[in-house]
């Protein structure tokens, strides 16, 4: 039994079964037209996505300030500064009061101004009235 097994794979190995041209032809033309149209599937998904008009307000507004990089950079530059702002009282205190020491506490007694009177919080800004 094996060795009908064994004469029958080695007959398989032996023979090489290649597709004919005409196949491989059909098998190109199919893979083209597909690539073809999902190229074009592509192109409309971004057409349908990119916008139809620009708001000319905001167009004119970035280019005053010097186009998206300029743009950019105050934003960062402004959400810099509310970070610091509200982030580091500590800083915002010794650079207010001119106190360079760090290890002092501000006494409002001695130099008759409360840090509020100096440097204006969020809340006073946000104050209605």
């Amino acid at each position: 039994m094996n060795e009908m097994l064994d004469a029958l794979f080695a007959e398989a190995q032996q023979t090489v079964e290649t597709p004919s041209e005409a196949l491989m032809a059909r098998i190109l033309s199919d893979a083209n037209a597909e690539i073809d149209a999902r190229d074009a599937q592509e192109v409309s998904r971004r057409d349908a996505q990119r916008p139809k008009t620009r708001h000319p307000l905001i167009a004119a507004a970035v280019a005053a300030l010097g186009g998206w990089r300029a743009v950019a950079g105050l934003a960062t530059a402004g959400v810099t500064g509310i970070a610091i702002g509200l982030g580091a009282p500590g800083a915002v205190t010794s650079l207010a009061t001119g106190y360079a020491d760090t290890t002092s506490v501000y006494d409002e007694a001695v130099n008759g101004y409360g840090l509020d009177d100096l440097v204006p919080s969020f809340y006073e800004l946000a104050a209605e009235g």
